[in-house]
């Protein structure tokens, strides 16, 4: 849909949102962009719910984690933002479904846009549009895709002295003890995890549980299901709103995968469970350890593209120092009934509604809307070609010749940028800005380590 006829569709229901926003007392709107790194960004105004479209910043789709810099090279290769057309703003349009108001400070609503090209074509960099055109799709199929992601993260003490100077190694662990499932980690910790479920519950999103993970300053909240735009949005507020309450609580939260030497406690999950629902039926459920047809080869088609979807489940250098079978993160391209060191671990147990299917291999620091979109486009693809699905798992993975994850963030990269798949579910424009936007993170870590003598080094070799 092009953007004037989208802003036709939209203005309506916007126009009825501000008045009642208005009445209830709500007197600022946070408005989110999400960039290409799935991070929020965002402004605060006075209530406004725009009809006539949002400004933003096109660079949001060529710059780095962290610093929020362009992407080197990158930046030539998007035309949305380079050095020919000056860096300009294109424009954006409030979704009204993404409109809520802040329950724990109702002065408060926020919003989440949708991009377009100042010509008026949607944005082909822009992470929402990406998954919003892999979902009409499985619905074209006939069916209702519900996602619910869990993710795993730290929380530390604030230091800004500390955190300034980069030195985040040095922060204190949130709690005494290392234990999963543990009440009294801290004596703030159950009044923070209520204050954290109340929080979203007020914003429409379903907090299953918030527990300790195994690690100090470890723990892990799981998200109710959704439809699969409407899942992204809510792992995306959620990471927003848990860094929020950790802010005025003089704490810190990371989302980076592995903040622990590989080996040593817990690494940051974001394990993904999709169901696909027909006629307000689960698709997938035929019963303890079975499949029903439509569930072999949605699971056919994602099995089938893993290796060339990887990178956005480990978007990151950091993302590859997670690899560990061992330890319940998976290597190879595989699946079995509740295997938890497979990718794919099929759950059909207690009860039909339950029915789905864990991917195991997304880490903490994804870009939810790509890593759905991702195990969305295949597994519609394995329903669409009618991909026959092998057996599942029933022996210890090490010992089996399964097909393996790309073991680099460079392996990934090449997987994904010569696939003609992911060029025609996400856009040939997307993939070959997406892929650079990789690369350019890659060689930023290359650069730093050449500039850098290691440890080992010093320890190796100064007295030889």
């Amino acid at each position: 849909m092009e953007f004037e006829d989208r802003v036709a569709a939209y203005a309506p229901k916007l126009e009825a949102l501000q008045a009642e926003l208005a009445s209830r007392g709500v007197e600022f709107v946070e408005v989110h962009t999400v960039d290409t790194s799935g991070v929020v960004r965002s402004k605060i105004a006075p209530l406004k719910l725009s009809t006539s479209g949002e400004s933003i910043n096109a660079i949001l789709y060529c710059v780095t984690h962290g610093d929020g810099q362009p992407m080197g090279d990158v930046a030539f290769a998007s035309p949305s933002a380079n050095e020919e057309n000056g860096f300009p703003n294109i424009k954006g349009i409030i979704d009204p479904d993404t409109v809520v108001q802040h329950g724990w400070k109702p002065k408060f609503a926020s919003a989440i846009t949708r991009s377009y090209m100042l010509d008026g074509a949607p944005c082909a960099y822009d992470p929402r549009n990406v998954l919003a055109r892999v979902e009409e799709r499985a619905r074209a199929l006939g069916y209702e895709p519900k996602f619910a992601l869990e993710y795993e993260f730290g929380i530390f003490h604030a230091d800004h002295d500390l955190m300034r100077a980069g030195r985040y190694r040095e922060l204190k662990p949130w709690g005494h003890s290392l234990i999963n499932y543990d009440l009294v980690r801290s004596g703030e910790y159950q009044d923070f995890a209520a204050e954290f479920i109340t929080r979203l519950k007020s914003i429409d999103i379903g907090v299953a549980s918030l527990v300790t993970e195994y690690g100090y300053g470890m723990y892990e909240y799981a998200l109710t299901p959704k439809s699969a735009l409407a899942a992204a949005d809510a792992a995306m507020r959620a990471k927003l709103h848990l860094r929020e309450l950790c802010a005025e609580r003089g704490l810190v939260a990371t989302f980076m995968t592995r903040f622990q030497p590989p080996g040593k406690e817990s690494a940051c999950g974001a394990h993904h469970h999709v169901s696909l629902w027909r006629d307000g039926k689960p698709a997938f459920a035929a019963g303890p350890n079975r499949l029903t047809p439509v569930a072999e080869k949605f699971l056919a088609g994602v099995l089938n593209r893993m290796q060339e979807t990887h990178i956005f489940f480990r978007p990151t250098v950091n993302s590859y120092r997670r690899f560990d079978r061992g330890a319940w993160s998976p290597e190879d391209v595989a699946w079995g009934f509740e295997n938890r060191t497979a990718p794919i671990r099929a759950i059909t147990t207690p009860n039909d509604a339950a029915c789905r299917f864990e991917h195991r291999a997304p880490g903490a620091d994804v870009n939810p809307y790509l890593s759905i979109a991702a195990i969305l486009a295949a597994g519609c693809e394995g329903i669409d070609k009618d991909l026959p699905l092998e057996p599942p798992v029933t022996s210890n993975l090490a010992n089996l010749d399964k097909p393996k994850l790309p073991r680099t963030l460079n392996a990934s990269i090449e997987a994904f940028a010569a696939s003609d798949f992911c060029a025609d579910a996400f856009g040939e424009a997307f993939r070959d800005n997406y892929a650079e936007s990789r690369r350019a993170e890659q060689a930023a870590f290359d650069a730093w380590q050449a500039s850098h003598i290691t440890d080992f080094e010093w320890q190796r070799y100064f007295v030889s």
